[in-house]
Order: C-alpha cells, then sequence, then structure tokens
C-alpha cells in the first residue's frame, strides 16, 4: 500500500473517534458458520466485528493498517472488558502475518484482499477453516461511486479460492445493504 494511502486511513479513523459501532449484520447472521478457536479479523479497523466476536467468547486478533483505528479497538476492548490482540500490518508486505495463526476463521469484511494477500491470509488457516468474507459486489460500483476494482466478482473469488476451498454460502444481499455479497468458504484437509 502506498504512503498516500496509509495516511489517508489514518486521517479517516483520526476523524472519526468514538465507538465503534455495531457488528456486520452478514456476520452477526452467519456467526454459527465459524468454527470455535482462533479467529482473523482482516482489514478490522475499529474493531466492530472483533469485538463483537471477541464477547462471544472467540480469541481474536484483529489486524489494520492503522495505528490509531487500532488504539481505539484496543481503549473500546478496555471498556468492554474482552480481549482482542492487535496487528498493525500492511497486507502488501509479505512479513505482516508472521507468527500469527493458525487461525480456525478468518473474517473478512468490506475489504477485497489482493490475489497475494489472499495466499498470505489462507495459508494462516487450519484445515476446516473456514473464511467469512462480506464485501461489495460488482453492483455496488454499477450504482456509483465506488472503485470496481475494490468489488468482488464471484468468478475471480472462485479462481482465487478453489480448488483449496469448497463455497458453503454465497449470497448477494442488494441494495438495502450497500450492495453487499457474502460467502463462507472452508479450507479442504489436504489428502
Amino acid at each position: 500500500m502506498s504512503e498516500a494511502d496509509r495516511e489517508r486511513w489514518e486521517k479517516r479513523w483520526r476523524d472519526r473517534e468514538g465507538d465503534p459501532g455495531l457488528p456486520e449484520p452478514w456476520l452477526v447472521a452467519n456467526v454459527h458458520h465459524l468454527p470455535r478457536g482462533p479467529v482473523l479479523d482482516v482489514a478490522a479497523g475499529a474493531g466492530r466485528n472483533a469485538l463483537w466476536l471477541a464477547a462471544r467468547g472467540f480469541p481474536v486478533t484483529a489486524l489494520d493498517i492503522s495505528p490509531t483505528a487500532l488504539e481505539q479497538l484496543s481503549l473500546a476492548a478496555l471498556g468492554r472488558r474482552v480481549e482482542v490482540a492487535t496487528r498493525c500490518a500492511d497486507l502488501d508486505d509479505p512479513a505482516a502475518l508472521d507468527g500469527l495463526g493458525p487461525f480456525t476463521g478468518l473474517v473478512v469484511v468490506r475489504y477485497k484482499p489482493s490475489p497475494a494477500q489472499w495466499a498470505r491470509l489462507l495459508e494462516r488457516l487450519a484445515p476446516s477453516g473456514r473464511v467469512l468474507l462480506c464485501s461489495f459486489g460488482r453492483e455496488r460500483a454499477r450504482a456509483g461511486g465506488f472503485d470496481p476494482a475494490f468489488c468482488l466478482e464471484e468468478a475471480e473469488l472462485r479462481a482465487t479460492l478453489e480448488p483449496g476451498f469448497v463455497c458453503l454460502v454465497y449470497e448477494r444481499l442488494g441494495a438495502a445493504t450497500d450492495w453487499l455479497e457474502g460467502s463462507i468458504w472452508e479450507k479442504r484437509r489436504p489428502p
């Protein structure tokens, strides 16, 4: 990620103090698909999803590029009396995940990993671990004001994750959700 991108995220979180907000509704509705065990919340921001998962007994590590967002998350975790480990890292850095994992779950909300980022993330997932992904679909870009490069495309996602993963759920959530798409993927056990 460029330094300009990093600073843009820092500014966003500096300007957005206060409660991290409610967890993503699609995650709440589908958390029963997440195996019990350690979870990595990717691009966690101020931790609305990480905090919610931690309050339900999941050991959570929140990963984000913004130190400010992770400071806000840590303060919120203290106030809520839950534990969330944090890692400030740029997923474009091959060493970003060094020393982390294995995880039984990856939670990716409103973020689209690049192919190289996917490769690094999926290496950290235990066999039979699951990915819960909920991000913007192509319809979000068609609705206007959103770069299609940051939108999910089901065929592209399948090409990235299969054959090492099986898709358990794929949903297009529509305009009421800002054109999000949610999917659940399970890592196949090695033969």
